[in-house]
């Protein structure tokens, strides 16, 4: 390798979680504040994906190469940002879902089902906060998941703007 060339080096997501116990997400436990993550950079975790088939899973007979690699891209890209500028920078759209908003097509039982094979069980308090984020590659395309001690896990892909019809 050239003396001129830098060294490529990946960030160690380590580094970052360190202040915070790094175990798996658990229903009902509580994580951290968005204040005490809030200058995190996101890392992402795939356990909850949704692979049903259905139009909001990761594995929808409607996405195509471009949706993957829209959504590899975006992952790189929002993985640049801290949380908090993901928050304040308006074109990222990352914000928490409302379920009790009009304008949401989903509810609490369908990411309880998402959580858990038992979702009956799962009292409404003990969800996590369900947020989304923009993809960028596509007007209409947003991730959809829960932070849990700063770690981002994925649980839906809204490539249709399914899950808020209405804020195109």
């Amino acid at each position: 390798m050239s003396k001129n060339r830098k060294k490529f080096q990946i960030a160690n997501p380590q580094d970052q979680l360190d202040k915070f116990k790094i175990d798996k997400y658990k229903i009902g436990e509580n994580g951290v504040s968005f204040y005490d993550i809030r200058d995190m950079k996101p890392v992402f975790a795939f356990d909850y994906l949704s692979i049903k088939f259905s139009n909001l899973c990761y594995n929808s007979n409607s996405l195509k190469v471009e949706d993957y690699l829209g959504f590899l891209t975006a992952l790189k890209t929002n993985s640049q940002f801290t949380y908090n500028e993901l928050r304040t920078k308006k074109n990222y759209r990352f914000h928490p879902i409302d379920f009790d908003s009009d304008n949401v097509s989903i509810n609490r039982k369908d990411f309880k089902k998402v959580l858990s094979f038992k979702p009956d069980e799962i009292k409404d308090e003990e969800l996590p906060t369900l947020y989304q984020f923009d993809l960028h590659y596509h007007q209409k395309a947003r991730a959809c998941g829960f932070l849990y001690k700063g770690i981002f896990y994925l649980v839906w892909f809204d490539r249709n703007h399914i899950i808020y019809p209405g804020n195109r």
